[in-house]
């Protein structure tokens, strides 16, 4: 089991222990165990403050306490800086303190806020350290039940002067509504302070017994506690975006029966629900998350997609605390006890890697142990959603027939695996013939047809990025969302001086891919939140930022890598190695295929390639030329030059999981 804190040491240890030795065992251990390289700033923190906690317990009397060093927050890549770990000395129960070091010296609060400034030429804005600290131990708690009510918080101000700490404590500052006053402290550099520190430490905590308690905290089970399921029921219930129509309800209800009758520890109902673009897949696996949480059922969702899991956070989270821990990653459950959960939904399995190993991984910690083997065992009900035709990857496998073959293997009976079809059309309800004829130009089924569609739903070719791009701004400014992406042609450079490189450029026209890194200063999102951030527009989009999202407009900016030759596709190497190989051709039309159903009211499709495009033009896609013209006709309101769009509707981030994925 992979470790849940970077180091477990007595006070007195880390007391004894050189600080350059400890420091240089925490950056190697990082690197180890959260795959991090670690600021130097950070590396400042543990010089300067680790100590300070541990004169305060052995002042105390209390040097056998064990002290977890960057205790994981078992939910986020949220870290605890110290959590000190023994007995209640009243009850010889658990007990067990988390600290939050602070080097502050000076700071001020926002008036009628819960933000701090501290430093005196590079201000810096910051969460106050209150709130900080029991929030880690809010989701600590809820991952980790027996902690509850057994944890207290303290602010290590080791720096702070008496006058300074006072502008975070009442009455100079109040207190978060939901923070529990008598649980968490805070402490400065004062002699008194540091007495305090110490007295408070004895009231909580005693040394006997500390080994022990660690070896209960890394044996316990991580599982959602019957707060975070209540709230699950609440937040995605009370966030329901259209009712299940037929195959869904079918689909949620056959999962829900076979939780609700019961099963023994050792059988499993394993469940395979595959459909294409804009099924419902996400809104399904949503609702089971709400209805088998609501029953107190411990059910988790798990996907492959950074971007996807932070948006599905976000859209649940409301009012809700803890809710949006139960969005997980299929790595994260390689080490759960067999059947530890009841339900784990994995959203987009067609994601599914080979094995849960990452390039961070030592050798030691390497598993051969196939990702779709670990995810059947942590469940008595693994439930797998996936679109195989979504594969994009050498290094994905998610398949229905690989899963199936996965569960025979791990003894499951053929009766215990139920595969369920989506069929019905939500994303493009106006245009349900969109898709088939999408994959039979991509060249999935029966030869490319002309597209005869004349409704609603609007298919367009573009003779230039710039036309692509004008028409869509245009929407934009009308107040629907829109999006470019285009096939992964060009190379991604780093950015420069905090401006984004150009990268992808097409006869004059260049715009720069989507960041790694947010800049906030610039209004520019990270890859995470790409997809749904006003900023978003004024990068292009790559498969990995765009899978899973919709859009009411899309732009699509097919390049080299797949182009019509004559009678035929011809697929070639592009700039992600990911897709090389004998798996060329059918990573990349699955890519295209992605990009391409993106669209609910309509998708623009421009191809560097003349051949291609004059190809679309022979299957009557219609020009885009004219479309925008009648577009600036009816609203004279664009036609001003250099049109800019308005911040798209909040409507637009829960718009994109009306469909799913």
């Amino acid at each position: 089991m992979k470790s849940r804190y970077l180091l477990a040491r007595s006070a007195t240890e880390l007391a004894d222990m050189d600080t350059e030795e400890l420091v240089r065992t925490l950056v190697l251990r990082a690197a180890r165990v959260y795959q991090v390289k670690v600021k130097d700033s950070e590396q400042e923190s543990w010089r300067n403050s680790i100590k300070t906690v541990t004169t305060v317990l052995l002042q105390a009397g209390l040097g056998e306490v064990r002290v977890l060093l960057e205790m994981s927050t078992l939910s986020s890549n949220a870290r605890i800086d110290m959590l000190l770990v023994g007995t209640h000395p009243d009850t010889g129960d658990l007990s067990a303190v988390a600290v939050e070091n602070k080097q502050w010296s000076q700071f001020t609060v926002v008036p009628n806020t819960r933000r701090v400034i501290r430093g005196r030429t590079h201000r810096r804005e910051s969460q106050h350290p209150v709130d900080q600290v029991w929030d880690y131990c809010r989701a600590l708690e809820r991952q980790l039940p027996m902690l509850n009510r057994s944890l207290w918080g303290v602010v290590n101000l080791h720096n702070a002067p008496a006058a300074e700490v006072a502008k975070l404590l009442p009455p100079t500052c109040g207190i978060r509504a939901d923070v529990d006053g008598e649980r968490v402290r805070v402490f400065g550099s004062a002699s008194d302070d540091r007495q305090r520190f110490a007295r408070f430490l004895t009231e909580v905590l005693s040394a006997e017994g500390a080994r022990e308690q660690v070896v209960r905290i890394n044996r316990a089970h991580v599982r959602p506690t019957e707060e975070v399921m209540r709230a699950a029921y609440q937040a995605v219930r009370g966030r329901s975006v259209f009712p299940l129509l037929d195959e869904q309800r079918e689909a949620v209800d056959k999962v829900a029966a076979a939780v609700e009758n019961g099963f023994k520890a050792n059988s499993k109902q394993v469940f395979i629900i595959t459909g294409g673009p804009g099924t419902g897949k996400t809104v399904l696996a949503l609702e089971l998350l709400g209805i088998l949480n609501g029953i107190s059922s411990a059910t988790v969702h798990a996907s492959g997609s950074a971007a996807f899991s932070e948006a599905l956070r976000k859209h649940v989270k409301g009012r809700h605390g803890g809710v949006e821990n139960l969005f997980t990653y299929f790595n994260q459950h390689r080490n759960r006890e067999p059947n530890h959960l009841n339900v784990l939904i994995c959203d987009e399995a067609h994601r599914l890697r080979r094995t849960s190993n990452n390039r961070f991984d030592k050798f030691e910690d390497r598993s051969e142990a196939p990702q779709i083997h670990e995810l059947i065992q942590a469940a008595r009900v693994p439930v797998f959603l996936l679109d195989p035709h979504q594969v994009i990857r050498n290094n994905e496998v998610g398949t229905p027939e690989v899963i199936r073959r996965a569960a025979l293997d791990l003894g499951i009976p053929d009766e215990d695996i139920h595969v369920i079809p989506l069929h019905r059309q939500f994303r493009h309800s106006t245009c349900p013939e969109y898709i088939d004829w999408l994959e039979d130009l991509l060249g999935y089924g029966q030869a490319p047809r002309p597209w005869s569609y004349s409704g609603d739903f609007h298919l367009l070719r573009a003779d230039t990025p710039q036309q692509m791009e004008d028409y869509l701004r245009a929407q934009l400014a009308l107040g629907h969302s829109a999006r470019i992406t285009a096939g992964f042609c060009w190379e991604w450079t780093e950015p420069e001086n905090g401006r984004l490189v150009s990268d992808v450029r097409i006869d004059g026209w260049e715009r720069p891919w989507n960041a790694h890194k947010a800049n906030e200063r610039r209004n520019i999102p990270s890859y995470k939140h790409w997809a749904t951030h006003p900023g978003g527009f004024e990068q292009i989009g790559c498969v990995y930022s765009a899978q899973s999202f919709d859009w009411d407009y899309a732009g699509v900016i097919m390049g080299g890598d797949y182009t019509w030759s004559g009678d035929h596709w011809k697929a070639v190497n592009n700039a992600d190695r990911q897709v090389w190989g004998a798996k060329r051709h059918y990573l990349i039309r699955n890519i295209y295929r992605v990009l391409a159903s993106r669209g609910k009211h309509g998708v623009v499709i421009y191809s560097t390639d003349p051949a291609t495009r004059e190809f679309l033009t022979e299957l009557q896609v219609p020009a885009l030329e004219p479309v925008s013209k009648a577009l600036q006709e009816q609203h004279p309101e664009l036609a001003a030059a250099g049109v800019r769009p308005r911040d798209e509707p909040d409507a637009v981030q829960d718009s994109l999981f009306e469909l799913g994925n």
